[in-house]
């Protein structure tokens, strides 16, 4: 007997190449059969007519803290098709310490933040500083660390050191760009690049260099596709929101993060207390707030109240991330038909721009890709990045990790992790969570009891050999 069978819905498999309406059983966490008809019994059925399903959906930049987010993360995600994510800042210990009371079903992988006052001493750390910063992280159960350069900007030479090192200790790094000598917008992407040379580096989000901050948004976006066409080294995402997600925080008139400061004057607003408050007030800035579900944004006066009401230590989000390059750089290819920027995302998690099933769908719908080339962004490049062979397909003996899709209303109707449906049809069902280390956390991880899986230790060709739709 199986454990589940999912009945008639449309199978889209781009690494096995099945586009087909098929039946799917599952087993002991694996993809046991794919076939046209599955008459065995089960212990649970799902009947997916009308349903599009796909390898489970890797959004590859979250935030799944409590710290200055909320609890709600993981539920955010699950209720929107996501069953594996990579989180971009931790805190680590925070993601760890909350699992009883956060896990929802999925699985994470964990990058620490490079910040100065909290991990780091100062923002020009030693050689050595960095080297243990980076052994401590994946030690704990990270997979590597993230550069904050947007929000917190340190000198180019320090973020190219970080890089060197991580790239020796075969780490994953990944950088919002920005520094001392450039801002997150298209130079600070220009500089980002040079910056790694021949190195593996994760450019985070990169729609959102492409803003119209420097030229307009169009020219910037396109500079950005051909900087990444001749940089393969390179792993790169991008969100269909609209929504970015900052800091809020003012300190002596002024908000502490650059990002912040950039999105207020580009929506006429000074970059003050005074300004934030009307931004706020005005709606063209939201309080990001924990409604005892999930996370919503909050504008208006009760925005603003409850932003003072926290003294400002809050996180939120401004509307900033223009269409043109969104769609831009979500679809751009490459000469041999792979994609540019490799995988979908939604900087989200905590934040409510979990979207890579509704606008993703409309990408689809509108006819810029198909449902093969969505599935190949949405999860088959995800997870041959991060070194997960049993994930990202449904081949026989992989995990169940599987999406279904309502794509006729754009919306996850089901979210499957290792044979767990952990959400269906809006009704959330799963617990605990499961982190993604590599082999130098396992052991810490294991004493701590925490549920893991081991990937494949990195290999830049798990970057530069892209998959083909």
């Amino acid at each position: 007997m199986f454990d589940l069978i999912i009945r008639g819905a449309l199978v889209v498999d781009p690494l096995n190449k099945i586009n087909a309406i098929k039946d799917v059983a599952v087993a002991e966490g694996k993809i046991t059969a794919i076939e046209d008809e599955i008459s065995l019994p089960a212990k649970k059925l799902i009947e997916a007519s009308g349903k599009v399903l796909i390898p489970g959906i890797i959004d590859m930049h979250t935030h799944m803290r409590t710290v200055l987010g909320h609890k709600h993360a993981q539920r955010m995600i699950a209720l929107a098709g996501v069953c594996t994510t990579l989180d971009m800042a931790g805190p680590l210990e925070d993601i760890l310490t909350s699992i009883p009371g956060s896990g929802a079903g999925v699985n994470i992988a964990i990058l620490d933040a490079a910040r100065a006052g909290q991990t780091l001493t100062s923002s020009r750390p030693s050689q050595q500083e960095q080297s243990d910063f980076l052994d401590r992280t994946l030690e704990n159960g990270g997979i590597g660390i993230k550069l904050l350069g947007g929000h917190f900007p340190m000198d180019v030479d320090i973020s190219e050191s970080f890089i060197e090192l991580a790239n020796q200790k075969k780490s994953w790094i990944a950088w919002h760009v920005g520094s001392t000598a450039h801002g997150s917008n298209i130079e600070g992407f220009r500089e980002a690049v040079a910056a790694a040379e021949d190195n593996f580096l994760h450019i985070a989000h990169i729609n959102s260099y492409c803003r119209g901050q420097i030229s307009n948004e169009t020219d910037e976006a396109l500079e950005a596709i051909s900087l990444l066409k001749t940089h393969p080294n390179i792993f790169s995402e991008s969100y269909l929101s609209p929504l970015n997600g900052t800091r809020l925080v003012v300190q002596n008139d002024v908000p502490i993060s650059k990002v912040t400061v950039t999105c207020l004057k580009k929506l006429g607003y000074e970059p003050t207390y005074d300004g934030m408050k009307k931004a706020i007030f005005d709606g063209a800035a939201g309080v990001l707030v924990d409604d005892g579900v999930i996370g919503k944004l909050l504008s208006g006066k009760g925005g603003v109240e409850y932003w003072e009401s926290k003294e400002t230590k809050t996180t939120g989000s401004f509307k900033v991330n223009p269409a043109v390059s969104r769609f831009l750089i979500a679809t751009a290819k490459r000469s041999d038909g792979s994609f540019v920027v490799d995988s979908f995302s939604t900087d989200g998690g905590c934040y409510p721009r979990n979207v890579i099933v509704e606008n993703g769908l409309l990408l689809v719908k509108f006819g810029a890709l198909n449902l093969n080339e969505y599935a190949v962004k949405a999860s088959l490049n995800g997870a041959r990045a991060l070194g997960l062979k049993s994930k990202g397909h449904l081949s026989v003996g992989a995990d169940a990790d599987i999406s279904i899709l309502d794509i006729q209303n754009e919306k996850a109707f089901a979210t499957i992790v290792e044979g767990n449906v952990i959400m269906l049809d809006g009704q959330l069902l799963g617990k605990g969570t499961t982190i993604i280390c590599d082999e130098r956390g396992a052991s810490t991880l294991a004493k701590r009891g925490i549920k893991h899986i081991v990937k494949e230790e990195f290999s830049l060709k798990q970057i530069t050999d892209r998959f083909i739709p």
